[in-house]
């Protein structure tokens, strides 16, 4: 009876069981046809704009923007008067300058009948003429930085009314061996003019000086210095 029991139990289990149910099987699918499963851009409507494409960006960079030239150096020159017509108006003073004193000249010949004449000898063998002026009543009739030279050089030649008149002489000289031993002379000449003579003056500058070579051996030296001034006349006649 046991084993009866026992056996329609388990009957009665496995009727209770549920059956599994059948699964559905997927569909198969089909591989798509060429053209279809990409993705495709609709069409824009009627009336809108179709978007402009971006341009493509290139590895290769766009050049340097080449620099500017200089801009060119201004003209100093530019801003400076134009001096082509003062230099012509110097140049016509200068014509009528000149002419103005060759009429004096004649004028004072025919008036004075008379000429003066200056010559300047440098005879200082051991100095430098650094300067040389010479001043006829006051007024300039020559001038030179530099020698002169030994040898009688005519530096004046004009007229000068009949009676006295002075002659002003400045000159510089500069020891030969030191530079350092100089002077200033200026010396002053009365001399009269006659009518109808011609009045020639020489000058002579000499330098003896010795202040530059022998102070410095035993602290003991002298300037020594003279200026000769020889006047000569004759007849104006004989110079035409």
């Amino acid at each position: 009876m046991l084993l009866f029991a026992e056996a329609a139990d388990a009957q009665r289990r496995r009727r209770r069981r549920p059956r599994p149910q059948p699964t559905e099987e997927p569909a198969e699918q089909t591989p798509p046809s060429e053209g279809e499963g990409e993705a495709t851009e609709e069409a824009p409507a009627e009336g809108e704009d179709t978007p402009a494409a971006a341009p493509e960006e290139t590895a290769e960079e766009a050049p340097a923007a080449e620099a500017p030239p200089p801009e060119p150096m201004a003209d100093p020159t530019a801003d400076l008067p134009d001096l082509g017509p003062l230099r012509a108006d110097f140049a016509t003073l200068m014509d009528e300058l000149v002419q103005a004193r060759s009429r004096i000249a004649v004028l004072g010949n025919q008036l004075f009948r008379t000429k003066v004449r200056v010559l300047v000898e440098n005879r200082a063998d051991d100095a430098v003429l650094a300067s040389f002026a010479l001043r006829l009543d006051g007024a300039p009739i020559f001038r030179a930085d530099g020698p002169i030279g030994e040898e009688g050089r005519q530096v004046f030649e004009g007229f000068a009314a009949p009676g006295p008149h002075e002659l002003t002489i400045e000159a510089e000289q500069r020891a030969r061996e030191n530079d350092t031993y100089r002077y200033l002379q200026r010396d002053r000449y009365r001399f009269e003019v006659v009518q109808g003579k011609v009045t020639e003056i020489t000058l002579v500058l000499d330098d003896d000086s010795d202040i530059a070579e022998d102070f410095e051996d035993d602290g003991e030296g002298e300037y020594d210095v003279s200026t000769r001034v020889r006047v000569a006349t004759r007849d104006l006649e004989s110079e035409n």
